[in-house]
């Protein structure tokens, strides 16, 4: 086996170990969060639900000071990592860890400054001091991190994100026990936040602990060792790249809620965040593949030719496809049941909405491929402008449609910058500066998967509402003061097996002998 085959599978073992833990550990906390989730909406009023958006939301916004640099370092850091340059992994983790001690105060400092302005800003009936005392709390949680646990950024540039991982789903998986506890016996919206506040610091700790075992060598007090001005230019220009990227991030996942607050109130924003829960958990594991082979592509692009990273896009891209547009047909057809069942009728969606949330979902899935190509590859600078385009037209489109249609006004806003802005202007980077190759292939064949993903949503869906499972079955189960419809909940479980079913079956019979087909299955079965 020569080197280059060596490194080939070095990084799909650990593509493999980082997805696969990731794929266990976010199950397991998936169930856990909406266990979560289904208590807090029996305890806590649509306000509170509301409240708890509203602040993850505005961190949200806080953290545009981070600038995307961490994405610039974890590139910097592929190459000395891959030929063992310790002196350079310590001088740019140097530089990092001054960075981030700036940044982490800057957010603490604006999020203290925004506490007198909040009641302007939101609608609820909850007593607005109490508000600010949640969010100082959510604020501190959160800055932790920037002061903590910022050598983490090692294991995922190493292509060691499991550790991460497990560290992380560990700590969030013991808070969403105590949250359990605490709304079922206090009912308290404070104790729920200081819960979230502590998990924060506790991971954050064990993270950093961890990191100075792996990485012993890592000597901030050496003053000799200097930061290369090549790598330490190459961040920075990555890293105004990524300002605006940034930027058009947070006024689009950000600004979402917040226009619901204002524009419809915390309610309707209580309805929608439990629909975030599920869209957010499926998409969490529905991005595992790419988020988890990040570091893979950035050491391939370190060693790899363009021809070969391009060839390797393509069947991913595909692969994308097979996962992302199952996971959001399959939303389509058990959303709705998933909410009426287990949070109430009075709090679903109507079918309009829903298919709303599911398109953006799909296209915001199938962006995750080319978000870490462009990370691996350093292209934030080549693509500085469309994040700005992002924004701004995310913003207008959401406030303007709005303004006359509500929610559904606000999230097709988002869903036109989706298709129009990102979808259509992102890959253009990749393949340009990435690949140099036309990205007329990749829009055609997109385009045709789109539809054919339209059509079996529609079949699915007219089959599920037809048969209508849960009519044949008339039986609730009492768990305390809980009541399941058994009934309802076989519909979900029928209706995800049936969307799942008709989906892959018309795949295999249109894809089967693709050659990126064979390829993916060859690249599964294969073994040490």
């Amino acid at each position: 086996m020569d080197k280059k085959e060596a490194r080939n599978l070095k990084r799909i073992e650990k593509s493999k170990i980082n997805t696969t833990v990731a794929l266990f550990t976010n199950i397991v906390m998936g169930v856990l969060s909406f266990a979560e989730r289904t208590v807090f909406n029996h305890f806590f009023t649509e306000d509170y639900l509301g409240l708890y958006s509203f602040n993850n939301n505005i961190i949200g916004i806080l953290t545009l000071f981070e600038l995307g640099l961490a994405s610039a370092v974890a590139y910097a850091l592929y190459a000395p990592l891959e030929y063992n340059n310790k002196e350079q992994i310590t001088a740019i983790m140097k530089f990092f860890r001054n960075a981030y001690f700036i940044i982490g105060s800057l957010i603490l400092i604006s999020g203290l400054i925004l506490l007198p302005i909040l009641p302007r800003i939101i609608k609820t009936t909850v007593e607005i001091s109490h508000v600010q005392i949640y969010f100082v709390l959510f604020l501190i949680g959160n800055v932790s991190s920037y002061y903590i646990n910022y050598k983490n950024i090692l294991f995922n540039a190493n292509q060691e994100q499991y550790k991460v991982t497990m560290v992380t789903n560990i700590s969030w998986t013991v808070l969403y026990l105590v949250e359990i506890l605490i709304a079922v016996f206090t009912q308290s919206f404070l104790l729920y936040s200081i819960a979230i506040m502590i998990a924060n610091l506790i991971k954050n700790f064990v993270l950093n602990i961890l990191a100075r075992r792996e990485y012993p060598y890592l000597n901030f007090k050496d003053k000799n060792i200097k930061l290369d001005s090549s790598i330490k230019n190459k961040i920075i220009k990555n890293t105004k790249g990524l300002i605006l990227t940034r930027v058009g991030i947070a006024m689009v996942s950000c600004t979402d809620s917040m226009l619901i607050s204002a524009l419809v109130g915390t309610a309707t924003l209580g309805k929608y965040s439990n629909y975030q829960i599920i869209y957010l958990g499926l998409l969490t594991l529905a991005i595992l593949l790419p988020q988890n082979i990040t570091a893979s592509i950035g050491n391939a692009g370190v060693t790899e030719s363009k021809r070969t990273m391009s060839r390797g896009f393509s069947i991913l891209d595909l692969s994308s496809f097979f996962i992302y547009s199952a996971f959001a047909i399959m939303l389509l057809n058990v959303v709705n049941p998933i909410v009426s069942t287990f949070f109430g009728e009075n709090r679903t969606l109507p079918l309009s909405t829903v298919a709303i949330i599911c398109v953006n979902f799909y296209f915001q899935a199938m962006r995750e491929l080319i978000l870490s190509y462009k990370s691996s590859l350093g292209l934030y600078w080549e693509d500085r402008k469309r994040p700005l385009i992002e924004g701004i037209t995310n913003l207008i489109t959401s406030i303007v449609f709005g303004y006359f249609w509500g929610l559904n006004g606000i999230l097709i806003g988002t869903m036109i910058t989706s298709i129009f802005v990102n979808f259509m202007l992102e890959p253009v980077v990749i393949f340009h500066y990435g690949f140099t190759r036309s990205a007329y292939g990749f829009y055609f064949s997109n385009t045709l998967r789109f539809i054919l993903v339209i059509i079996i949503a529609i079949i699915t869906y007219y089959i599920n509402a037809k048969i209508n499972i849960s009519s044949y079955i008339n039986a609730t189960l009492s768990i305390g003061t809980f009541k399941l419809n058994l009934g309802s909940f076989v519909e979900i479980i029928f209706n995800a097996i049936v969307s799942l079913a008709i989906t892959n079956g018309i795949y295999i019979l249109i894809f089967r002998k693709t050659e990126s087909a064979a390829i993916i299955k060859k690249t599964l079965m294969k073994r040490k």
